[in-house]
């Protein structure tokens, strides 16, 4: 099975429209499964997990042929994606302090930063 390893975080879509998006961090690795002629692939992402997880049973239907899979879309982040949550949450001064400083930019970056935006 070929093999890849991410180079930087993706968003991951909710299940069923929750319209929430969520992060597969950098490094994962994702393993193809197919593609498709609408021009999406799909992967697949393994997890180890302890405890129990509280879930519901998914039943075998006869229309999935013994095979149900029931993929996530995810997507590379982008700055249309990024103005699209931070409409739906914004942040606040302290919020873009701690990502600041969380990422170890300096006040000169940020300096550049505010110059290159526009008026």
């Amino acid at each position: 099975m070929k093999m890849i390893k991410t180079k930087e975080p993706m968003l991951i879509e909710g299940p069923e429209g929750d319209e929430n998006y969520y992060v597969l961090p950098t490094g994962v690795t994702l393993y193809y499964d197919k593609s498709f002629p609408e021009g999406h692939d799909r992967y697949i992402v393994y997890f180890n997990h302890k405890g129990v997880i509280a879930h519901e049973e998914v039943p075998m239907k006869p229309e999935y042929k013994g095979n149900f899979v029931s993929p996530l879309w995810m997507s590379n982040v982008d700055a249309d994606a990024l103005k699209k949550m931070f409409k739906r949450f914004p942040l606040s001064k302290e919020d873009v302090a701690a990502a600041i400083k969380a990422n170890g930019i300096t006040k000169d970056d940020l300096a550049d930063i505010i110059r290159s935006m526009p008026d």
